[in-house]
């Protein structure tokens, strides 16, 4: 059961650290983050429920990064590992590859290099 505010929640709660986050506070960001001058489909009352069922539901499985720490409040377990985003094959700024022009062919233009 994955929710839209998944990401979220996780990097919220990964801020909060060991004392994890109360439901209202985790709910007010979520909405303060999701809602804006031309975002009008974000209605509070559901966004608090939808995220208090959640986090209710995945606090009881086994297997989810979710724990409850005590009424209201939830946090990530302590062996949770997070995956970061690094990406290995980028080529790195500096590694530009330069243009050559070729002494022989240097009347032509380089359309097709």
């Amino acid at each position: 059961m994955k929710n839209i505010y998944h990401t979220d929640i996780m990097d919220m709660l990964l801020r909060s650290g060991r004392e994890g986050m109360g439901l209202r506070q985790l709910a007010r960001q979520l909405y303060n983050l999701h809602n804006g001058i031309f975002a009008h489909d974000v209605v509070y009352p559901q966004l608090y429920n939808q995220v208090r069922r959640y986090l209710w539901y995945q606090s009881r499985q086994r297997h989810s990064p979710f724990i409850h720490l005590r009424w209201g409040r939830y946090g990530l377990k302590q062996d949770i590992a997070v995956q970061l985003d690094i990406f290995i094959d980028m080529p790195k700024e500096e590694e530009k590859p330069t243009k050559t022009i070729r002494k022989d062919d240097s009347r032509q233009l380089l359309l097709f290099n």
